[in-house]
């Protein structure tokens, strides 16, 4: 939010009794509040008596010191219902202001004025680079929000710990696995170490985001945000080629990037929890379009690059035999299925062999 408010005090305002009795709500009922770009209420007037004048000058009911507000920029006054037929409406009304001011989605130039029905929701209106709220007797309370898993309990350290030393120990196998042992041991030890770099920077990063949006770092739950992404990681590079070769299934290894990107986009959407703690639904949005954009992405280049959506021609995960259950292939039922290849296959010979009987012919031309 922008500049500090401050409330001129009560003794220095006409008194309630001065104006018709009909104008008055209940005093302490009606509520002006303040705010921030969170959504959460920084500042809070009781509104006591109508109208309410609003700007930078000391006289006004509301002052604000925000530069973009003129000196008496704007005035609210709440007019109750005439009968029982009737409804109450609100009245906003700019004063000598260059800026204007904004009701809901409503611009209001400055010496005009707006009127409004009262339809039991709170009214918003942004006055110079301040965000206001009107509460008025009888409007409808939004429910509870719930709070972000990142704010709902305590974070502990040890079983984030504890995920970390099993995401440690995944890299440190697929490193023995994939390195010869004469430099194991170097391998290993660049492995961890590029890993815990890596950690730290993305944390970092992600904390320094919390700390200027939210106030507050929250390294832990970013720390335990991407312990689980990276976990999620391993069983993604081995569980779908596992299925895959189990049951036969080449399908899974061909679209196991989208399991990626939902993890890449479940992760960033986390992240953002503790950025923007209030604006959960804007952040799932954000993730969603991330998720959808990434796997739109790459099914274009799987396409572009093989002619197919998947992204392997063949299955390429070899297990111990004795994990697979699908039932092996006869190999007469593996020869048939070869057979609509051959007519393919011999057309592609002829057509390479009348290319190659051209060239020769027009190279034979040239000589000539």
């Amino acid at each position: 939010m922008g500049p500090l408010m401050h409330v001129v005090a009560d003794s220095e305002a006409e008194p309630a009794a001065a104006l018709p009795a009909e104008a008055a709500p209940p005093p302490g009922t009606a509520l002006l509040e303040a705010i921030d770009r969170e959504g959460l209420v920084r500042q809070a007037w009781r509104i006591e008596r109508w109208p309410v004048t609003i700007g930078r000058a000391l006289d006004n009911d509301v002052v604000l010191t925000d530069p973009h507000v003129a000196a008496h920029h704007a005035r609210i006054e709440f007019v109750p219902a005439a009968g029982a037929a009737a409804t109450a409406t609100i009245v906003v009304s700019a004063g000598e202001t260059n800026n204007g001011l904004a009701v809901a989605r409503e611009r209001v130039a400055g010496g005009a004025s707006t009127t409004l029905v009262d339809n039991g929701r709170d009214l918003d209106l942004h006055i110079g680079r301040t965000a206001l709220r009107l509460r008025l007797p009888g409007h409808a309370l939004a429910p509870e929000q719930p709070l972000a898993p990142m704010l709902l309990r305590e974070l502990r350290w040890l079983p984030t710990l504890g995920l970390a030393v099993l995401a440690i120990l995944s890299v440190m196998a697929n490193t023995y696995v994939d390195t010869d042992p004469d430099g194991l041991a170097r391998a290993i030890g660049t492995a961890v170490l590029g890993t815990l770099m890596v950690a730290a920077l993305w944390c970092g990063f992600w904390a320094l985001l919390s700390k200027i949006f939210a106030r507050q770092s929250s390294f832990g739950w970013h720390v335990r945000v991407f312990v689980v992404a990276s976990l999620a990681g391993v069983v993604l590079g081995v569980l779908p080629a596992l299925i895959a070769f189990t049951f036969s299934w080449p399908w899974v290894t061909d679209f196991t990037f989208v399991a990626i990107y939902a993890t890449i986009a479940a992760t960033i959407y986390f992240h953002l929890l503790a950025v923007e703690p209030g604006r959960q639904r804007l952040m799932r949005a954000v993730a969603v379009a991330a998720f959808a954009a990434g796997v739109a992405l790459q099914l274009w280049f799987n396409v572009q690059r093989s002619g197919r959506p998947g992204e392997e021609l063949y299955m390429n995960h070899l297990f111990p035999p004795a994990l697979r259950l699908a039932r092996p292939l006869p190999v007469e039922r593996f020869v048939e299925g070869l057979a609509p290849m051959q007519a393919i296959l011999d057309k592609k010979a002829k057509e390479q062999s009348g290319t190659d009987g051209d060239s020769r012919g027009g190279s034979g031309d040239d000589d000539e």
